[in-house]
């Protein structure tokens, strides 16, 4: 029997509750320009996330003077933003402590988990199931320009076992995804040779 299947049995034995992640995050907050003057944010645009690594890559410098419209999310370490606009690209990414306190787009759903009641890294996980892009396609507006609104996204039902037991399958996947980056390089790596 598994670590996993261990803490299944003692921790969730009739199952596991499902919940809506509206539900599971905290309210987040917009920034306000006028009491930042002269204060400098890294800013997180839809480009800013890689669609296979879900990582933040370049990001741009902004200001009070420079702060496109759609810089308005300050967002936390733990935090996991969610692309919105044009959702079906898979932009999400987990917000490490390098971004802590900079800016992201409203094209972004801001997730913030009540630490009491969800992991940040099993809801990212969770983002990047077939399930919730299922949902996605199914709730997105809009055809030339398709989006999926931030009440359609914390309205999507998702498994709240333990937090023990989200810590394991967090890391498990964690393990999972590494090793899926290293053998993808090494298979690169031959392709080259």
């Amino acid at each position: 029997m598994s670590r996993i299947d261990e803490l299944i049995a003692e921790f969730c034995p009739d199952g596991v509750e499902f919940k809506e992640i509206g539900e599971l995050v905290m309210r987040t907050s917009n920034i306000r320009w006028q009491d930042v003057q002269g204060e400098e944010f890294k800013y997180i645009d839809l480009t800013s996330v890689d669609r296979d690594t879900h990582t933040i890559g370049e990001t741009e410098t902004i200001d009070s003077e420079a702060a496109p419209s759609r810089a308005q999310q300050i967002v936390r370490e733990g935090d996991v933003i969610f692309g919105t606009t044009r959702p079906t690209l898979r932009r999400y990414c987990l917000i490490s402590a390098d971004y802590d306190g900079q800016i992201c787009s409203t094209g972004y759903c801001v997730l913030r988990p009540r630490a009491e009641l969800l992991r940040s890294n099993f809801l990212f996980h969770l983002l990047g199931t077939e399930a919730f892009y299922s949902y996605v396609e199914a709730n997105q507006r809009g055809a030339s320009y398709p989006a999926i609104a931030d009440g359609a996204v914390k309205a999507f039902r998702i498994p709240v076992p333990s937090i023990e037991l989200q810590v394991e399958i967090a890391n498990a996947l964690d393990a999972f995804t590494e090793l899926e980056a290293e053998l993808e390089a090494e298979l690169e790596a031959r392709r080259r040779q």
